[in-house]
């Protein structure tokens, strides 16, 4: 392979024998190159095996371009004869052997590898999935028939969830670790390697280093130093506006005031979660006091959640896109939800990023009921922009995933709020005291 060598901390990886390697923490480390490197077996020489499988996961379709774009330069040179189908998504070698590129956005996706089997299965920024569902699913879909070749799981990421250090069981320091769980008759391994961009001469001098230092405080902590208490996520886009709220003494206990009508605001999702925020307005303050959110319901489900919760109701907002009329019945969302008694009124459409910017300034007037909104609140959390490596900077637009349905919902709040000053007013009540 003459573009590329494996540095040291990308050997260790590769020569790693344990049920479940993590390679993480830092930014720059090389660990994507050194996952589809992996990918290939070369420990036992799976490659070479007709019945070999290989799957290689991304959270979504497009993240994998760069992936299949890398692997292109790479697996022809290893294995010549090596033929990538681009309608399949697939590597075929010589063998019969392959390497699959897949896809799970959503907890629902990992269904779509029931029935299948595979000897080794990668997740490349794990941190992307809020949950260990995706994880422990696959890893019912690795099973060998072959004595000589062994089933491995793999995984790159940069510091994330709390559910990936509690499952790998290593420090926030992001130090080396390995564990052993005992199963039956089996010990199954794990191991954490932590990346660190020292560990990739290839940035060296090339000033990547010096942008993560440009970095905010937390930011540069989890993408320089490889932490993994930071409190932000990296890129996210309300952390600091939610860090500033809970030391204020804004997240925790905001009950239900049956004197102030309750305001929905959704983000309607087709084919994947709605998302509402219940909220309340007194006098000069915003109380968020519920959030629901679930995935595969229709306009009646929705219907009840609101009649179960018992609240008086004030607006129901709902996204601009909720008039449009579908081809099928010629009637728009608005129409069908109000032949289930929710009457919407329409968020305007200023565009994402003035949205973005709205919320962030309505954020000091917002009170967080620490229970009922804590879904809500931590997808407030991990809503954040992608870092390109390539260029040391966070991209553009905002990450879609599972926090941004939430994130959405509590945006077409914020542009909706003023409609409600209008509307309503004030209604002067004390101001709101967390209990």
């Amino acid at each position: 392979m003459d573009e590329w060598r494996p540095s040291a901390k990308q050997a260790e990886f590769l020569a790693a024998s344990e049920d479940e390697v993590l390679f993480g923490g830092a930014a720059g480390g090389g660990k994507s190159d050194a996952l589809i490197v992996d990918a290939l077996g070369l420990q036992h020489n799976a490659i070479l095996w007709p019945k070999y499988r290989g799957l290689l996961i991304r959270q979504t379709t497009p993240q994998l371009r760069e992936l299949i774009d890398r692997t292109r330069a790479m697996y022809p040179r290893v294995y010549p004869g090596a033929q990538y189908s681009e309608q399949a998504k697939e590597w075929r070698f010589p063998s019969g052997a392959k390497v699959i590129f897949g896809y799970a956005e959503r907890d629902a996706d990992a269904m779509q590898y029931q029935g299948q089997e595979y000897q080794w299965i990668g997740i490349d920024e794990l941190g992307h999935f809020h949950t260990p569902y995706v994880w422990e699913y696959l890893s019912s879909r690795l099973r060998s028939t072959n004595k000589a070749i062994p089933c491995y799981m793999r995984a790159t990421c940069n510091p994330g969830p709390k559910w990936i250090r509690e499952r790998w069981g290593f420090s926030v320091d992001g130090e080396a670790a390995r564990m052993e769980i005992p199963v039956g008759e089996r010990i199954f391994t794990r191991r954490f390697i932590p990346s660190r961009i020292e560990d990739n001469a290839h940035l060296s001098g090339t000033g990547y280093r010096e942008r993560l230092m440009q970095l905010a405080p937390q930011e540069r902590a989890a993408l320089l130093e490889g932490r993994w208490d930071v409190v932000d996520v990296p890129g996210s886009i309300y952390g600091a506006q939610l860090d500033e709220a809970t030391l204020g003494g804004r997240v925790g206990r905001v009950p239900y005031d049956p004197s102030v009508p309750v305001h929905t605001y959704w983000d309607l999702g087709v084919g994947d979660a709605t998302s509402i925020w219940f909220m309340q307005h007194v006098a000069k303050e915003w109380r968020a006091i519920d959030f629901y959110e679930a995935s595969g319901e229709g306009l009646p489900h929705y219907a009840q959640v609101l009649k179960d919760r018992g609240y008086s109701y004030g607006d129901h907002w709902a996204p601009h896109d909720i008039q449009v009329r579908e081809l099928g019945s010629g009637k728009s969302r608005l129409e069908v939800a109000g032949s289930y008694g929710i009457k919407f009124r329409v968020t305007p459409n200023i565009g994402v990023e003035d949205g973005i910017h709205a919320a962030r300034m309505l954020f000091p007037q917002v009170w967080f009921d620490a229970t009922r909104c804590e879904k809500g609140l931590e997808a407030l959390r991990y809503y954040r922009r992608d870092y390109n490596s390539r260029l040391g900077e966070f991209k553009a637009t905002p990450v879609h995933d599972w926090a941004s349905h939430a994130a959405d919902a509590f945006r077409y709040f914020a542009v909706a709020s003023s409609k409600h000053e209008r509307k309503w007013g004030d209604i002067q009540q004390p101001k709101m005291a967390i209990v």
